[in-house]
């Protein structure tokens, strides 16, 4: 049986039941099979539903934990080499002031390899993401897909917005400091950020000539050597050598 009963007053992480007997709903969240209450209040049971709530003082229903497919939006509060901390402000586009906290593993942010979290996203970053677990603390999110990553990042160095140039590269205009985030394809739309393509760094393009020097090909041309005729002269000298030697032989 479950450890309460309806009408009880819990506090979070106050041990409700077990998964088998009642399931999750507004105000609780399961870890290892079983229920936990997530905020403080009075636990109300649905037997029909087979569910346990824990609602507040005037029986209004507590804000319920996000659930798998829910889209978060919050801002890294830490990031570390392999993970960042987000805490939610917002979900399925409505205003979440329940001071939960997501978690980013690095595995969970692109499927191309990331060395550390930081070449992805840091600290004051605001990140649209996608919760893969439900009813749960903390909330496991990933931002794997187009719409999903950065949707604004600030410069390390001065503190100024960051422009996206190209991918996920990113460019100062205060301080024209470079960094790179794995950002969303809306990338700084929401806060009036345009894309500035012609910023993105330039690669050095060399003449014919010079791939070819750099290749290391014609290295005995003669006149990748300055055209020095001493290294002709030994060459014309050792074949009238050989010849002579032939001679004398016959």
């Amino acid at each position: 049986m479950a450890d309460v009963k309806s009408g009880d007053i819990v506090v979070p992480g106050e041990q409700l039941c077990v998964i088998e007997e009642l399931s999750p709903s507004y105000g609780t969240y399961e870890k290892d099979g079983i229920v936990y209450a997530a905020a403080p209040g009075a636990v109300s049971m649905d037997l029909k539903e087979r569910s346990i709530k824990v609602l507040a003082p005037d029986g209004k229903m507590k804000i319920a934990l996000p659930v798998s497919g829910d889209i978060l939006i919050g801002e890294v509060g830490n990031a570390y080499e392999q993970r960042a901390e987000i805490s939610i402000v917002r979900r399925n586009g409505e205003d979440f002031h329940s001071g939960l906290v997501g978690e980013i593993h690095i595995s969970n942010v692109t499927r191309r390899y990331v060395k550390s979290m930081h070449d992805v996203m840091r600290t004051t970053d605001i990140v649209r993401a996608k919760a893969i677990n439900t009813h749960k603390i903390p909330t496991v999110l990933s931002v794997v897909g187009p719409e999903l990553g950065v949707i604004l990042a600030k410069c390390s160095r001065c503190g100024n917005p960051l422009t996206l140039t190209t991918n996920n590269n990113m460019f100062c205009l205060r301080c024209e400091n470079r960094e790179t985030r794995e950002v969303a394809n809306d990338y700084g739309q929401l806060f009036g950020l345009e894309a500035r393509p012609d910023l993105a760094p330039r690669r050095r393009s060399y003449d014919r000539d010079d791939r070819y020097d750099r290749r290391g090909s014609g290295r005995y041309d003669n006149r990748s050597r300055g055209g020095d005729r001493r290294y002709d002269d030994r060459r014309s000298d050792r074949g009238r050598g050989q010849r002579s030697d032939r001679r004398r032989r016959n």
